[in-house]
């Protein structure tokens, strides 16, 4: 009886060794394996770098949007700490605001993010800057509500209400790992992703769509090296797309996340694509998955206004329309902002200047062949005394930037 059994146990574990070899099996990694046939989560990529185009300002009502959804063929953004307790539907190609939703039974303390499923939009009012809060919650909205095409309508909303098990201490901590800016639906569930100011990492979490009370415990976390502030989930693909940036509101990226085991998010292919620099505060706060793996960003107004962005996810090449922030040359504007003249620099000879008003229309444009150029804020005349302006330089490399005359 005893050979009997050694004889099962051998056909058992030589049948789950052959059943399949771990390793990389992405064939884009730099590790591929062609032998392996189970994903172990190896894969290193070629860092990636990629500029980004803008699809439209969204500069009515909308000063910070702090996350973004695509559900039901409709976007929604939302403000962030302090603003009315709003959601906005956005025109997908312009970025402009189609109707204003007012939640009515709750304020916004600090909402950071928006998801959804298909009966209802998920609002995380989770933001934490400091790990003070202990009113952690989740605002579940019925899209029944959201039936009327009103300008502006009021609905309501149940709260998901939850607190962390894994933190102690409410003192007052700018570097705390208990702030969350980035919520994801899938299934019966809210995944939960911090954005950790201490160690650069983020922590999952997994929370019930039930209104209710609840305590959550971290099930698995990776080192992201940044700051985490927007995730978004594609059911079509089983793909995360986060997104952060680093010190300053500098070095925007997302992180790709796919091919992974259940919820281990982190347990897949993880492929980080840089999209800012280190010049400019760009904060970059919402992200979402459009159509055929279309990818929205959104920022929040820092050295551009509150901006919506779009990105074919298959290839990650920018798919804009109509303006661009491509920073690829060293351009600098000062003083901004400016009560008079200012100078543009470039480490690459300037070929054009242009200069818009923040509802795109061209006020200003010349040819220049130098490296530096003077210009006078006092010919400019716009109501909100803010403008972009547009630096065209050797190799067809764009720089674009948000410039403020005082009075």
């Amino acid at each position: 009886m005893k050979h009997f059994l050694r004889g099962i146990l051998f056909i058992v574990s030589t049948g789950f060794s052959a059943f399949g070899q771990s390793g990389c099996t992405d064939p884009a990694a730099n590790n591929y394996s062609a032998s392996a046939t189970v994903n172990d989560g190896s894969c290193t990529y070629n860092t990636t770098t990629q500029s980004v185009n803008v699809k439209g300002s969204i500069v009515a009502n909308v000063t910070e949007s702090s996350g973004l959804v695509f559900t039901n063929g409709v976007m929604w953004t939302h403000n962030d700490s302090g603003n009315p307790a709003n959601i906005f539907k956005i025109d997908t190609t312009n970025g402009n605001v189609l109707q204003v939703v007012s939640i009515t039974n709750y304020p916004n303390i600090d909402w950071e993010d928006i998801t959804a499923d298909s009966n209802f939009i998920y609002v995380g009012d989770c933001g934490n800057n400091n790990g003070t809060r202990t009113d952690l919650k989740i605002l579940k909205i019925s899209k029944s509500q959201l039936t009327s095409t009103l300008a502006t309508i009021n609905v309501t909303a149940q709260a998901i209400s939850f607190s962390y098990s894994d933190q102690t201490s409410f003192a007052s901590n700018s570097a705390n790992n208990f702030d969350c800016e980035s919520i994801v639906s899938i299934g019966n569930f809210i995944y939960l992703f911090t954005k950790d100011r201490g160690d650069f990492q983020t922590r999952v979490y997994k929370l019930s769509k039930t209104p209710g009370t609840y305590t959550v415990t971290p099930y698995t976390s990776y080192n992201v090296n940044g700051k985490i502030t927007g995730a978004d989930y594609n059911p079509q693909t089983n793909e995360v797309a986060l997104i952060g940036y680093m010190s300053s509101s500098k070095n925007s990226f997302l992180w790709i996340l796919n091919d992974y085991s259940g919820d281990m998010f982190f347990s897949g292919n993880k492929r980080r694509i840089e999209i800012g620099n280190s010049i400019n505060d760009w904060q970059t706060e919402g992200i979402t998955y459009g159509v055929a793996g279309e990818l929205f960003l959104s920022c929040e107004t820092s050295y551009t206004p509150a901006t919506l962005y779009n990105t074919k996810k298959s290839s990650m090449t920018i798919a804009g329309i109509n303006e661009t922030i491509k920073v690829t040359s060293q351009v600098k504007v000062y003083p901004n902002p400016t009560s008079g003249h200012f100078e543009i620099t470039s480490d690459q000879k300037i070929l054009k200047i242009e200069i818009f008003t923040t509802d795109g229309k061209s006020i200003y444009k010349k040819k220049v062949d130098q490296f530096s150029f003077e210009m006078n804020a006092v010919d400019f005349t716009n109501s909100d005394g803010c403008y972009f302006i547009e630096v065209v330089t050797t190799l067809n490399s764009s720089f674009r930037k948000l410039i403020v005359k005082s009075e």
